[in-house]
Order: structure tokens, then sequence, then C-alpha cells
């Protein structure tokens, strides 16, 4: 049944948003091994998170299909993502876990179930048409990460889906062949070492942003074992240091898993 389909296209988001929570270690972000650089989080509060989103996501799927991208669809996936959001939050008592995850992966299920495709050049093209078409209902909310991409200029999760998700086919396209655990390690430093994450620039400051992507940059390329490699626990200790967690980098890797097992 068609119902099943939405519901299971729903299911495979909310897996990956917990393979992605599940997935250590992680330098900065909540994992099984470690809270990283958050003292409000945990990984089962990332489960109940991503289990509430299931209802909204299948809806989104439900009102997505075979619709055409336009103002109209645009409007309605604003309007269930907003839900998602109370949603969210009434099942992490006021913790923002995936805000961001939201909005980039309610794009990405609105895309597939609206084209019925899995090609990813196609889903990330429809993405980005609908991220560009304004919603007349959003009211401009003052967010840390609203400050920040002000005050740097940075595009933010908004402007990467908006690009068509740049960052995300970069992950995706490394070793794309490959599924195993240290591939998956480097496409996470690949978006560590490219995403402008404002979440990293508003706990501290744009400098701290290039040297955390510069360092994660030199591991992916170091053929060394990643967890035996000194310049690894050289990036961990630099996000203790800086007290810093790249949540925009662990909203798009969950998404590159999503689209990765896609079925």
């Amino acid at each position: 049944m068609i119902e099943t389909k939405f519901l299971q296209l729903a299911q495979q988001a909310v897996a990956a948003l917990k393979w992605e929570v599940s997935f250590s270690p992680k330098p900065g972000l909540v994992d099984a091994e470690s809270n990283g650089s958050h003292t409000d989080m945990d990984i089962e509060l990332f489960y109940k998170s991503a289990d509430s989103l299931l209802e909204s996501f299948s809806e989104i799927a439900e009102k997505s299909y075979r619709q055409p991208i336009d103002l109209s669809l645009r409007e309605e996936i604003g309007r269930i993502g907003r839900i998602a959001e109370k949603d969210m939050f009434q099942a992490t008592n006021g913790v923002n876990t995936h805000k961001g995850a939201i909005w980039s992966m309610g794009l990405l299920i609105s895309a597939i179930s609206s084209q019925q495709t899995n090609d990813l050049v196609t889903i990330l093209l429809t993405a980005k048409d609908l991220s560009r078409l304004p919603d007349k209902n959003v009211i401009p909310k003052k967010t840390h990460g609203a400050v920040t991409k002000q005050k740097y200029a940075l595009s933010g999760a908004k402007g990467e889906a908006q690009n068509g998700f740049p960052n995300l086919a970069k992950a995706l396209v490394f070793k794309p062949q490959l599924d195993d655990f240290d591939t998956w390690m480097r496409r996470l430093l690949v978006l560590y070492s490219n995403v402008d994450d404002t979440n990293i620039v508003y706990r501290s400051n744009l400098k701290v942003l290039r040297d955390f992507q510069n360092l994660s940059a030199q591991i992916v390329v170091d053929p060394r074992n990643i967890l035996n490699n000194p310049q690894f626990e050289k990036l961990n200790d630099f996000t203790q240091e800086h007290n810093i967690s790249p949540g925009g980098c662990a909203d798009l890797f969950a998404a590159s898993y999503f689209l990765k097992h896609l079925k």
C-alpha cells in the first residue's frame, strides 16, 4: 500500500538519525562513547528525539507524493516541519537535538516522494529547488545560527540546501563503492573539513572553525588507521579545548547515510 511506502521512507530517515548518533567516536558530538561537548544531551535523548519525528516525516512523504515542486508544497512541508520541531522539543524537554536535521531530512524526503526516485542527482536538485521557494509563514527568529550567519556571513543549513547540498554530495562521492567503518569515518571528516558549521562558530569564532577544518582535512588524506592516528586524537582534544560541536555536520552525516542506503 502507498501508506506503507510513506511510513517506510520515514522509518529509513529515523534509522539514519539513530545510526548517526550511534556512530562512534565523533569528536565534539554525542555518540555511544561520549556526550562530546554537550552537558544537556546523551545518546538516549537523541533516540527519543528521532522517534518523535517519525509521524511528521511520514506526513511529509505523503503530502509530497508525485506533487510538483511549487510554493504550495513548500509551505505545506514548512507547516509539517514546524510541527516536527514541537514534537522534538516535547520529547527532549526543550533541548535542540534535531532542528537542523528536520530541515535537511524533510527536504530530502519531500524530493524523493515527489519525484519517486532514488537517483542522487535528481534528489539533490529537487531539494534545492524546494528550499529556494519562500515560505510566507516562517517567522524569523534570532537563533544562535541566525546570529552567527549574520555576523560572519555564513550560509548555514539553509544555504547548504539552497546550493544543492554540495557538502553532502562531497561526502557521498568519497569512495562511493565502500561502506565500511573507515570510509564512513573519513566521510564524516570530509564534512568536518568542508562545512562552515555555524554551531562551531557560535561557540567560538571563525578562526577556530578554520583550524578545525584544516586539521580534519589532513586526517582524511592520511592513509594511517584513523583511530590509531595521533592527529585524530588531536582533533578530539581540539573540540574539547574549544568546547565546540559540529552539529551541522552531524545532520548532513545522517542525511548521507539515509541517501546511501535508500530503499
